[in-house]
């Protein structure tokens, strides 16, 4: 015992003498240039139609780690936030859409007191306010802040920087993201809450604003000390309670604290999930965190309200990295046992990582992550996609979301792309944001399902059909039963794909009711999606006997 005692102190001294902010290694790098989720390994399926675009209009530099979201009172107006180098050093841009992703308007947030900012994170609140928080440094990394901007319409203007936290000597801010309480049932509805982590000696913090992000409190410690810990993920949670996850290196574990009394005070850390591989590098020279990348389901349309759900990368048994996923039904005390989510085999040794997930009004879980399942030699990356319907019990098969593979290595020698992507998801509509290399260098592209897309209203195009399709029995034997309510002169195409992600059936629903027989398919999980001119609905269902 005495011997294991004296090891992990040994590890931890490692640790914490060997973990660097962000930007400091990622400066070094630029300047030398638990079960498996079910299913096989197949060609590529497609049950969404993404639509792949750039987004920076900049095309001479790099560009990486997004973050996006849509504002809920118009879900044709969606804003996002990355770190960019158009200036030949690090800034934070910003781009808007108000045409639901179609085209895209992008500038460079100013007036932060240092040359550099960096690790951009947004959020929005109910009057669809949008709140974009950045890291600003000087160029030797001795001085630090954190601040906030904000936009009244739609992410064309941005008021601020308004400080956060900025001018602490002998310490370094770093990766910061912002969380806004929507929460219906929330005594702290509009609050917002920073977090981060301060070096040298490690630290999680956090911060709040009362007053719609013009001032902020004094930070607040919520993690350990003498932990080496790091990627701190904010979440507001059903009755506006705040959540906060991160990494601890030195115990290779994932943590959480919570508040229950608006970021006032939180409890003392509770450890989630045991890890393998918490922070390092992957070829060429990619860092890697397991961090959690965590939602809360609020919506109160959602069977499943009250819900944690969390996306973490880790190391398998194999040696290569796999997305896993768990859950917390009692807010966060317990949490279920970890579930592979990528589906390709679990011997094929290519990794998996960078993933996000959000959670969308409707209780549907999206999870997106950086695959190199297409590369035999385990370098060029998709983005892949894989979403549950019911509370994250089982998961639709993988589906990819790039057109092109990117290749990490291009753009920079040291093969550097961030270490965060971005999504959101508003009523079924996904658009997602990441790190592609198809023209030659690091750019942003967004990615959104053109079968989602639809128009606003008062613009003149034609509005989008409206169906509400419902199937009977959810457990089948036979026959399914398919309502097609509010139907219009549209017909629905269907298809129905197995748990492995081929297609077993499909056909056209003219009728306000059909019957598809499904007696000769074998007993397992399905599902049916059908199919309009102006969007799509996936059911799941169980066939028996």
């Amino acid at each position: 015992m005495e011997d294991r005692a004296m090891l992990n102190i040994l590890l931890s001294a490692i640790i914490l003498s060997q973990i660097a902010p962000d930007e400091l290694r990622d400066e070094r790098l630029l300047r030398s240039c638990a079960p498996e989720n079910v299913g096989k390994s197949l060609p590529d399926t497609a049950i969404t139609d993404f639509l792949n675009l750039r987004i920076n209009s900049d095309a001479t530099n790099i560009q990486n780690e997004e973050q996006v979201v849509y504002n809920p009172l118009d879900s044709m107006n969606i804003v996002a936030v990355w770190r960019d180098f158009r200036l030949g050093y690090r800034r934070v841009g910003y781009g808007y859409s108000f045409d639901g992703g179609a085209t895209w308007h992008d500038d460079l947030f100013v007036g932060t007191p240092y040359p550099w900012d960096s690790d951009p994170g947004i959020t929005v609140d109910d009057s669809g306010n949008f709140y974009a928080v950045v890291l600003a440094l000087t160029e030797n990394f001795d001085e630090s802040g954190i601040f906030v901007f904000k936009s009244l319409d739609g992410g064309m203007n941005w008021l601020g920087p308004y400080e956060v936290i900025s001018g602490v000597p002998n310490v370094f801010e770093d990766k910061e993201l912002i969380a806004c309480d929507r929460v219906p049932n929330s005594p702290f509805k509009g609050n917002l809450y920073v977090v981060w982590t301060r070096f040298w000696s490690t630290r999680i913090l956090v911060s709040r604003s009362t007053d719609g992000g013009m001032t902020w409190s004094e930070p607040l410690q919520i993690s350990e000390d003498f932990h080496s810990v790091q990627w701190p993920v904010p979440v507001v949670g059903d009755s506006g309670v705040v959540y906060v996850a991160w990494v601890d290196l030195s115990s290779y574990q994932l943590k959480l604290a919570k508040s229950l009394d608006g970021g006032q005070s939180f409890t003392q850390p509770l450890v989630i999930q045991p890890i393998r591989f918490p922070y390092g590098y992957i070829e060429p020279q990619l860092t890697v965190f397991a961090y959690p990348a965590m939602d809360a389901d609020i919506s109160p349309e959602s069977p499943y309200r009250g819900n944690l759900y969390i996306a973490y990368s880790d190391e398998n048994l194999q040696g290569d990295h796999d997305i896993f996923f768990i859950k917390s039904t009692d807010g966060g005390t317990t949490w279920s046992d970890p579930i592979r989510l990528n589906d390709d085999p679990i011997t094929s040794r290519t990794d998996q990582f960078h993933p996000w997930l959000d959670v969308d009004q409707e209780g549907t879980i999206t999870v997106i992550f950086y695959d190199r399942r297409n590369d035999p030699n385990n370098l060029l990356m998709d983005l892949y996609m894989t979403q549950s319907f019911d509370g994250g019990e089982t998961w639709t098969p993988n589906v990819r979301i790039t057109s092109v593979s990117s290749d990490p290595s291009a753009g920079c020698k040291a093969g550097l792309i961030g270490e965060y992507i971005g999504l959101d998801v508003y009523r079924g509509r996904i658009i997602a944001v990441w790190t592609d290399t198809r023209e030659g260098t690091q750019d942003v592209y967004a990615g959104f399902d053109t079968t989602r897309m639809s128009v606003r209203e008062g613009t003149g195009a034609e509005p989008r059909s409206r169906f509400e399709v419902k199937i009977t029995p959810s457990v089948a034997v036979k026959k399914l039963e398919i309502e097609v309510e509010n139907p219009s002169d549209d017909f629905l195409d269907y298809e129905i794909y197995g748990i492995d992600g081929r297609v077993v059936g499909n056909g056209v629903l003219s009728n306000r009711h059909s019957s598809i027989d499904i007696s000769s398919l074998p007993c397992g999980i399905y599902f049916f999606r059908a199919r309009w001119s102006g969007g799509q609905k996936v059911i799941k269902f169980q066939k028996i006997k």
